[in-house]
């Protein structure tokens, strides 16, 4: 279709079989690139000049820019996709953030642009889920998408974040509770000794120094090592429901060295012992790079020899706890060994360092340092619970 220029910049005419048209084309650069608006079937010059000047006003506001016109569902997509890439969400991390994002924040906000964001209507929302959850889990829910809109706004999509250090008041619904009193702790822990086997103790006794659930599953016989009598566990693998086989750990940072006691040495090097026989009574031979705790086969035959299942844990933890009567769970136990080297005088960065939330902590030049936090911290702590 030929078009005609016309003394009108940006405006030009073409025929049609119900008459002349005029058409409108506006060449601007976007974000560093050349491209066009247009408008066509326009009928008189007046048309034509007015949704030229439409056009210009929507250039002027940045209109055309996709990033001004992006809804939270589209930028979420970007925002956990990156997340994903860059390897700083663990896949079980992946799980939660998705489930939170698909049941809090997709239906009431999915379709909303990201400039539209209102702080009253998103205070007001946050204030309907106290109803539903606890205080602790709204903060940790309303941080991702609080998380998510400055991310926006690093990336130019947004100006401001609307909901930055937004309100969260309070909720008649209760945190679960995640502190254990030291004379709690010893009634349930003897009670443990005498419940279970000594290699269900034993898994549950590595949580006592601060090791996730996970982390309990994922050490392998070449994990340890002696040193003056204690076995020095190097956590750089971890084992899931979503991740069975086995796979990183949480975040980088949770890799780290853990030293423990004499006793917890001795049940080591038994359960050891006894994984070794069951994977030779299913023709398996365990080696350095195989985990340590496996299925007895008590409860299905076949799976005996396998990797112990991450629900086992659990299920230790829940058969005592129904015994005492003291709800104790592995992360429990985290909050516990932090609380108690804390009380004995463990700086909080050596504590942090031996909960894997630091990098200092493995750093590789300085070996010594991280043998020596990681004695400073279970002396200390099994000083402070004896």
């Amino acid at each position: 279709m030929k078009r005609n220029k016309t003394k009108y910049p940006s405006i030009f005419t073409y025929e049609t079989k119900k008459g002349k048209r005029y058409y409108v084309r506006r060449k601007f650069t976007l974000n560093g690139k050349q491209t066009e608006a247009s408008a066509s079937g326009l009928k008189t010059l007046a048309e034509a000049r007015q949704a030229l000047a439409e056009i210009e006003n929507k250039i002027a506001n940045g209109d055309y820019d996709p990033r001004k016109n992006m809804t939270v569902d589209d930028y979420w997509q970007i925002y956990s996709e990156n997340r994903i890439k860059t390897g700083r969400w663990a896949p079980d991390t992946i799980a939660t953030k998705m489930s939170w994002y698909k049941y809090h924040f997709h239906k009431q906000f999915g379709r909303t642009l990201l400039k539209d964001i209102k702080r009253t209507k998103y205070e007001a929302y946050v204030s309907s889920m106290l109803k539903n959850y606890s205080r602790t889990s709204v903060i940790q829910i309303s941080a991702l998408f609080e998380s998510m809109l400055t991310d926006a706004v690093i990336n130019d999509y947004i100006d401001k974040n609307p909901i930055l250090r937004i309100y969260i008041g309070k909720s008649d619904i209760p945190t679960k509770k995640k502190r254990l009193s030291l004379e709690d702790f010893r009634i349930w822990d003897k009670c443990a000794r005498e419940i279970l086997s000594s290699y269900d103790y034993t898994m549950v006794r590595l949580t006592y120094f601060g090791l996730r659930r996970s982390e309990v599953l994922g050490v392998k016989f070449g994990s340890l090592s002696l040193v003056d009598g204690r076995f020095k566990i190097f956590l750089d693998e971890s084992r899931t429901s979503r991740r069975p086989e086995g796979g990183r750990m949480k975040t980088k940072t949770s890799e780290r060295y853990v030293l423990v006691d004499e006793e917890t040495t001795e049940l080591l090097q038994k359960a050891m012992i006894l994984s070794r026989q069951i994977a030779k009574e299913t023709n398996r031979i365990l080696g350095q790079g195989d985990f340590i705790f496996v299925d007895t086969g008590m409860k299905i035959k076949n799976h005996k020899g396998n990797p112990i299942g991450y629900s086992h844990i659990a299920y230790a933890f829940r058969k005592v706890s129904d015994k005492t009567n003291i709800y104790v769970t592995p992360h429990t136990m985290r909050h516990f060994f932090a609380t108690q080297g804390q009380i004995a005088g463990v700086p909080v960065e050596h504590m942090a360092a031996a909960l894997g939330h630091s990098t200092s902590y493995m750093t590789q030049k300085y070996t010594h340092i991280k043998d020596e936090v990681a004695s400073e911290v279970t002396d200390s702590f099994l000083r402070a619970i004896k």
